[in-house]
């Protein structure tokens, strides 16, 4: 440990003074922190420490300097904790983990699990040791239980293999050494143990010089004996043999039980022998009851005692050895069926109840067998009983009965749900079918009127798009239930992605004017890896049903939030979106995550949709290691919090030095914002000043222009009560002019008032939620380049020409051949076409290099298959074989598709029905 000695002796003449971080205080997991010398110098420990080691604070910190004196009884553990530092260190490990003893102030000790972590402290820059510790003393009892009953389970085998009246003899299955051989053996063969274990079993008892084939035969198992009869002709004896796998002692082994049958003397041993196993083997209790009061008990065995719960003192000094311990509501049922045996002379059988002596029930099945005085040895007529417990057995039946009845109502509900389902899903799915039938008609109708078609296109667009998402979310949870959805993970961006959740539902919110609160809390890390298109469908369904169930007017929200997490290079994160809609019922929380359950009320009757949507939401959670938890009740909204661990993504370091000091002043009616924004600022190295309205904004800018310490920078909300964005902007460029530049911030679409805020002096424009990335990116573009030109989200490079560019076109279905075929003829493209992936191989492979700049290859085909047809045209010797651009485009949209594209050769995947805008993105992404 040569490296924690030189850094303990840098520590000699001064004392280094850590003190446990305050978020740790009152954590309830115990965390103590050491620094990594010779004796482990104790730092500090939080509360739950102290209090698993049994001392306060005082008295430990009083009574031990370092983990040494601490473990000064134990001197062997506290060895350990170092050989394990030390061998973190030599393998270059920061972390480890190991069970120690904790010493107890009263002298004992308890088991924990110590997590250890090494780590260079911040304030002293020196190396310490963090351990975690977890109590373990219930898991480690729980073993040296097992241990123990092993132990003398083994014990009493062995002991009655010494006991046994017959021979006994132990061989490895492998080897065919002896391994044991009882005393009645040794008496047998004439050799004593130690000169025959170690020798091969069939040498020591039959004089073979080889295995004996009724040994090793495939009867032998460990489940029952196998008998077979031998005369031994070097013993001249004929035996009856029992053969059985066993473990000895770790090795697989043949228990080999035999005895001389024709020994008279061995006879009588065996009868009585026989006998008492046969008592033995019975899995419950024998009694004799006094056939002349039918209550008293003569004579008992087996496990009578341990089935009625008492000893044999409290039997027969409390009960008086009576049959008082059936249950009272049984006795009457219990005595008709010992008469019925006296009558019949038959055995009879009732289930009946006992009462133990600490009042727990149990059910027996008991065998009633009448004996007469005159038959009895002692003349007493008497009835001979066994007694079986089967609790169990009549418990787990009722369990599995109650399980069906379960099962059958779950059937029963879930097929009124599906027929429920099939007839919303009927209507849900003929509304769209029938505007899309009816504009055709109607456009078809009005060929002369351009207006009317364009028209009615737009309207069979709408539909078909909501007909598709309909279609998407059914095949979604056929997909989840199947077990057949996979999560793709990426690098992802967290403002990126919740600007395309933003993108999708700001529309919907606005059709209903309804109020956007979106806000971006903590967040420090913004790229991490996660399935992003995934995670985009939980927040988009969760925000369209928040929208949805929201009236007019209302107030729709979204928060992301960071919170601290311990796991290293994991970041934990909540999504939280509420609403203060009309909310769900008490009884209808728990079933929100039912497939096909929507709530019965009169105003979501109206509401179009499947039923899915929440379900396949938490699927996708559960999958991602997260939860989803709901609050809501009705008449007020609901609140749905989505917390999901991410892999975190380093993330370079930004030079923020020309933005040190810079004052900037942020104006939101929302104090949660202000606050968020104004300790990103800070983060930034700025100075953050922030208020809550528009007049209060006008008058700090004012005053810090005349006190000659202008704001470099105003942040301003465009919708505020009393004084919006757009008031407050005119009155501060009327008293200051164009010498700040002022940022707009905006939860919603800001394009059709862009161009008046520009002209009222506006410099960029930031759509929230704030994130780190897009202020820091704003204000340096701000110093860079000038106010005029600074933007906070940067602007799509529009598509490069594709004009006369020649692609492949390998598509079965005819209409859908023509459909892409024209789409891209449209934008410029030159097109050809294959039936089939055959034809499409053959064509490309005869044409001169650079014909095609793209192929466009669908999956599900005849005679060839796209993935097949792929693998086909790299596998080609031609000179753009390895290099031409090949894209999936199939109805296949599952990440397990996209994979399998990958995996043939392929280089990029686009879904259908095809959507223009990603297909145009696809190939300018790929054709060069």
């Amino acid at each position: 440990m040569k490296y924690v000695t030189e850094q303990s002796n840098s520590f000699t003449d001064r004392k280094i003074k850590l003190e446990c971080p305050t978020e740790l205080l009152m954590l309830k997991t115990g965390v103590f922190c050491c620094l990594l010398d010779d004796v482990l110098t104790f730092c500090w420990g939080n509360s739950s420490f102290f209090t698993t080691i049994g001392h306060s604070e005082e008295s430990f910190c009083s009574r031990f300097h370092d983990l040494r004196q601490y473990y000064a009884k134990f001197p062997n553990e506290f060895a350990a904790i170092r050989q394990e530092l030390e061998q973190a260190l030599e393998e270059g490990c920061s972390d480890f983990e190991m069970t120690i003893r904790l010493p107890l102030p009263n002298g004992g000790f308890s088991w924990a699990r110590l997590y250890g972590t090494i780590r260079k402290d911040s304030v002293t820059d020196r190396l310490i040791l963090w351990g975690e510790l977890a109590g373990v003393d219930a898991l480690v009892a729980e073993k040296e239980e097992q241990e123990r009953l092993y132990r003398q389970k083994l014990d009493y085998f062995h002991f009655m293999l010494d006991t046994y009246e017959g021979n006994v003899y132990v061989s490895d299955m492998d080897t065919y050494e002896l391994l044991y051989l009882n005393r009645n053996s040794c008496d047998v063969l004439g050799v004593p143990a130690v000169k025959a274990v170690g020798r091969k079993c069939y040498e020591v008892i039959q004089g073979r010089t080889s295995p004996c084939p009724f040994c090793t035969n495939a009867k032998l198992t460990p489940d029952e004996f196998y008998e077979w009869e031998f005369a031994n002709p070097v013993l001249e004896r004929t035996f009856m043999i029992k053969n059985r796998v066993i473990n000895w002692e770790g090795r697989r082994a043949r228990l080999e039980l035999s005895h001389d049958m024709y020994s008279e003397e061995y006879k009588l041993a065996k009868k009585d022998q026989e006998r008492d196993a046969l008592i033995r083997s019975v899995p419950g209790g024998l009694t004799r009851v006094d056939g002349r009061d039918m209550r008293t008990v003569l004579w008992y065995s087996g496990s009578f005692l341990n089935l009625i719960g008492y000893t044999k003192e409290q039997f027969e000094g409390e009960l008086h050895s009576q049959y008082d311990y059936v249950h009272p509501d049984d006795m009457e049922h219990v005595t008709a069926v010992m008469l019925q045996a006296r009558e019949s002379g038959k055995s009879t059988a009732v289930e009946s109840r006992v009462v133990t002596r600490d009042g727990a029930v149990r059910i027996l099945m008991v065998t009633y067998s009448y004996v007469s005085g005159e038959d009895s040895w002692d003349g007493i007529p008497s009835y001979y009983s066994v007694g079986v417990d089967v609790t169990a057995e009549r418990t787990e039946q009722a369990r599995q009965r109650q399980a069906l009845e379960d099962a059958f109502k779950a059937a029963q509900i879930a097929s009124d749900a599906k027929t429920n389902f099939l007839s919303s899903m009927s209507h849900d799915i003929r509304t769209p079918m029938n505007a899309i039938i009816g504009m055709s008609v109607i456009a078809q109708a009005n060929l002369q009127s351009p207006e009317k078609i364009q028209d009615c296109l737009n309207k069979i667009n709408v539909s078909s798009r909501h007909l598709l998402s309909l279609i998407n979310e059914v095949l979604d949870m056929s997909k989840i239930e199947s077990g057949k959805i996979d999560l793709l993970a990426e690098q992802t961006s967290l403002p990126e992605m919740i600007e395309d959740v933003m993108d999708v539902f700001r529309p919907l919110a606005a059709e209903k004017r309804q109020e956007l609160q979106v806000n971006a809390d903590h967040v420090r890390h913004e790229t991490v890896v996660t399935d992003q298109n995934r995670l985009q469908q939980v927040l988009v369904n969760l925000l369209s049903n928040a929208v949805k169930y929201t009236p007019e007017g209302g107030t729709v929200g979204l928060r992301v939030r960071e919170v601290p997490s311990f796991a290293k290079d994991k970041g934990q994160y909540e999504f939280i979106v509420t609403d203060n809609g009309i909310g769900m019922s008490e009884d209808f929380i728990p079933h929100i995550f039912e497939p096909f359950s929507r709530a019965e009320e009169s105003r979501t009757n109206q509401i179009q949709g499947t039923g899915l949507g929440m379900a396949i939401t938490q699927n996708i959670v559960r999958m991602m290691n997260g939860t989803i938890e709901v609050k809501s009740a009705l008449g007020t909204g609901s609140q749905f919090i989505v917390a999901v661990p991410f892999d975190l993504c380093l993330e370079a370091e930004e030079n923020n030095e020309e933005l040190s000091g810079l004052p900037v002043l942020v104006v939101d009616d929302d104090r949660i914002i202000c606050e968020s924004a104004a300790e990103i600022l800070d983060e930034l190295g700025m100075r953050s000043n922030w208020v809550l309205s528009g007049k209060e904004a006008v008058r700090c800018v004012v005053d810090a222009h005349e006190a000659k310490d202008d704001y470099f920078s105003v942040i301003l909300d465009w919708k505020m009560p009393e004084m919006d964005g757009l008031q407050t902007l005119k009155v501060i460029r009327k008293k200051l002019g164009m010498d700040v530049p002022i940022i707009i911030i905006s939860a919603y679409d800001y394009s059709d008032i862009e161009a008046e805020f520009k002209n009222a002096g506006a410099d960029a424009f930031i759509t929230k939620p704030l994130f780190k990335s897009k202020i820091s990116r704003t204000f340096h573009q701000i110093c860079q380049s000038g106010r005029s030109d600074a933007t906070a989200l940067p602007t799509r490079e529009p598509h490069s020409s594709l004009e006369g560019k020649r692609v492949l076109l390998v598509e079965d279905n005819q209409l859908n051949r023509e459909i892409a075929a024209e789409l891209l003829t449209m934008h410029g493209f030159i097109v050809d076409t294959a039936e089939n992936g055959r034809l499409a191989v053959e064509k490309f492979k005869v044409l001169p290099s650079g014909t095609y700049d793209c192929i466009l290859m669908d999956i599900q085909m005849p005679v060839m298959d796209g993935y097949q047809a792929a693998e086909a045209l790299r596998a080609l010797d031609h000179e753009d074989a390895k290099t031409v651009p090949i894209l999936a485009l199939t109805a296949n949209a599952f990440a397990s598709d996209i994979g399998k594209a990958h995996s043939a050769g392929m280089n990029d995947h686009v879904a259908k029905p095809i959507e223009v805008d990603q297909l145009l993105e696809t190939l300018q992404k790929w054709i060069r």
